[in-house]
């Protein structure tokens, strides 16, 4: 059974190495903490707010801030306790480096998601490609950005292949060039071909007038002439702009007769 020894207000456990003028202290310090930590919570949080950072990202960095400073407060507490702070301190470090080393690459996917969250080079709605990946960013999180395919797909990708690799982002700005290639025979007219092309381009409403449609002679193959079209539409009218053409050249050519053509080889036969 422990003995109680009284040496004037102070109170000492002779098994023990706690104090009454300890716990006190620790009491008081542990009110304290729980009064900074709310005290600098709130305020970071209308700081967040007001900046505007990303959701997701938000939630993080209070998280981390309250995380650390728990922590601090769990070695206030124990410092005026009598613990050996500095061996708490070698502990916990070697327990962190212990989880980081077996969480690895779920650390790469964090710091690159907080890297994508900064920089913003997408968001929400965004029609991107990055590698094999390609789609509409639903959601870019923290550890995985969530992709929809064309066809409905949800595809997760994890966020240290995208700070990796080149993101190609279609839709940021407004409007986008719709680029198209069309063949035409050698005995056709180029400028007969070039106004087929016009007209067609100019049966879809899509189309900008402003920058100018470009259509010009690309190349000249083995069996056929190469033209490009070059057309400017709004971000969200791309693909039908861009089948709308496709679909509109073969009448166009039919009504300036010009003959749509394909490889292939003449065989001339000379006999000697």
């Amino acid at each position: 059974m422990t003995d109680l020894k009284s040496t004037g207000a102070a109170l000492t456990l002779d098994s023990g190495m706690f104090t009454a003028s300890n716990l006190i202290s620790a009491a008081i310090a542990l009110v304290v903490c729980i009064l900074v930590i709310w005290i600098v919570m709130s305020i970071l949080r209308k700081v967040i707010n007001q900046s505007k950072i990303a959701g997701s990202l938000g939630n993080f960095v209070l998280k981390l801030a309250k995380i650390a400073m728990e922590f601090a407060a769990i070695l206030i507490v124990a410092g005026s306790l009598g613990f050996d702070v500095t061996a708490l301190l070698a502990v916990f470090s070697l327990l962190g480096l212990a989880i980081s080393l077996s969480v690895q690459n779920l650390l790469s996917n964090l710091v690159s998601g907080v890297v994508l969250l900064l920089t913003k080079p997408m968001v929400d709605g965004d029609y991107i490609q990055s590698g094999d990946a390609e789609g509409v960013v639903k959601d870019v999180g923290l550890f995985y950005t969530e992709l929809q395919t064309l066809d409905n797909k949800l595809v997760h990708v994890p966020n240290s292949e995208l700070s990796a690799a080149k993101i190609v982002n279609f839709t940021q700005e407004p409007n986008r060039r719709v680029d198209l290639t069309f063949t035409a025979g050698y005995d056709c007219d180029v400028e007969t071909v070039k106004a087929a092309l016009a007209e067609a381009v100019g049966t879809v409403p899509q189309v900008l007038e402003d920058p100018e449609v470009f259509i010009h002679v690309s190349s000249f193959g083995s069996s056929s002439i190469e033209y490009t079209v070059r057309a400017w539409c709004k971000h969200e009218d791309y693909w039908d702009v861009y089948f709308a053409i496709i679909e509109a050249v073969p009448g166009a050519f039919k009504s300036h007769g010009v003959k749509m053509t394909y490889d292939h080889l003449n065989v001339h036969v000379v006999e000697k």
